[in-house]
């Protein structure tokens, strides 16, 4: 059996029955044929980790199970306030190698992904909620499969072997990246907050977001609905603390589209965040270098 995942209340599972309570959920192996059987989650941990009033997950219970699979080159942060709750992957980019993943008709999973790389986090914007079309440029491996839309999202998040990159979309030109992912709005530009206050008179999502931090990336999601303009803020605060010296923050996705999930090193086991079994369009993994 299945519970259903909903936007707002996130859920935290560990592959092969490793959890931190009563797995109080099943899911059937078959349901998602790209999810190899030796990776399929036994459970979908509903109440692993205790809820707080907003209905968002206890960070303190995420992030142990997080560091339960902390694979080299990958270390598992948090952000916590009043305002803020958020679970991060610090990618050491000497060791693990970035990697746009996507453009299969019927979408890719987290979990699914996990099986060509350890960290993963997303998703790239689409069209609407049961699409699979992206929603501006999405070019893999110098392919593009989507074109960029002018009047869209405004970063251009480019990935090659040696890391990562954001550019306006208007500066972007084919063969600057081998990939690329139309994607935003931008949280962070050359190191200063690029959201403006108005930003608080829209509603609150859950996210999912990239960090180019020199040799580093960093890789998150929120645990709870934030704005923008607050997560911004948190983040460069955050990084000042850390000794990060990180310029471009670029927003992935909200509230359904939003995913972090992490594997074990020998790949049995993994931690998530997000709805890991639902198709997105595309996803930025992180895969260890050869």
């Amino acid at each position: 059996m299945t519970r259903p995942l909903n936007a707002t209340r996130r859920i935290l599972g560990l592959a092969l029955g490793v959890g931190l309570g009563v797995i109080s959920a099943c899911s059937d192996p078959e349901a998602d044929p790209t999810l190899p059987a030796e990776r399929a989650p036994s459970g979908l941990a509903q109440g692993l980790a205790p809820q707080i009033d907003d209905g968002a997950l206890a960070l303190e219970a995420v992030v142990g199970a997080f560091k339960g699979v902390a694979t080299e080159g990958v270390s598992v942060l948090s952000i916590a306030g009043a305002d803020a709750s958020v679970i991060a992957l610090l990618v050491d980019l000497a060791v693990m190698e970035p990697v746009l993943l996507g453009g299969k008709p019927d979408g890719i999973t987290a979990a699914g992904a996990l099986a060509e790389v350890q960290a993963v986090v997303g998703s790239g914007f689409v069209a609407e909620v049961s699409s699979l079309d992206p929603v501006g440029l999405l070019q893999l491996e110098g392919r593009t499969l989507s074109p960029v839309q002018p009047h869209g999202y405004t970063r251009i998040l480019g990935v090659r072997r040696q890391g990562l990159g954001v550019v306006g979309h208007r500066d972007y030109h084919r063969g600057m990246y081998d990939s690329a992912l139309q994607a935003g709005p931008g949280i962070v530009e050359a190191g200063l907050l690029d959201i403006s206050e108005r930003d608080l008179k829209r509603p609150r999502y859950l996210r999912a977001f990239v960090a180019t931090c020199g040799p580093f990336a960093v890789v998150g999601a929120t645990l709870r609905p934030m704005h923008l303009f607050t997560l911004g803020q948190r983040l460069l605060a955050w990084f000042v603390e850390a000794g990060l010296s990180c310029d471009e923050v670029v927003n992935l996705a909200g509230d359904r589209e939003a995913v972090l999930a992490l594997a074990s090193s020998d790949g049995s086991r993994f931690a998530y965040v997000g709805h890991p079994l639902t198709a997105k369009a595309s996803l930025l993994g992180f895969r260890r270098r050869q």
